[in-house]
């Protein structure tokens, strides 16, 4: 069984016309509706896309970042994040759904991850 992606979608941003105040300083949140290949239904993985120096405005204010789900880019190119990270989950391959998500949870926090 495979991952498919739905639909990218994000409280923080304009998908569509994403444009941040400072190219090499920003961050948000990126939900990336996905199901499987072979039917119908979708479940949310949410991964923070940022540079790295909101990064290291994050580090040196908390102290300690845990990587997970961070997606760490160079530059606001959002068609090349979106399809990073579209090949990430449609690469992803188990023999079922539930196996699926488990390996889906290795690049962003999973709907029902705990439970």
């Amino acid at each position: 069984m495979r991952a498919v992606v739905r639909h990218f979608i994000s409280p923080d941003v304009d998908l569509d016309d994403f444009r941040p105040g400072d190219p090499v300083d920003f961050s948000f949140l990126l939900q990336v509706l996905v199901g499987p290949s072979d039917s119908e239904g979708e479940e949310s993985l949410e991964l923070i896309v940022c540079t790295p120096r909101a990064l290291e405005r994050r580090v040196a204010a908390e102290g300690v970042v845990f990587g997970r789900p961070l997606v760490i880019v160079e530059s606001p190119d959002i068609s090349r994040v979106l399809k990073a990270v579209r090949a990430a989950v449609e690469r992803a391959e188990a023999p079922s759904w539930e196996a699926l998500a488990r390996r889906l949870e290795r690049l962003g926090i999973y709907e029902f991850e705990d439970c």
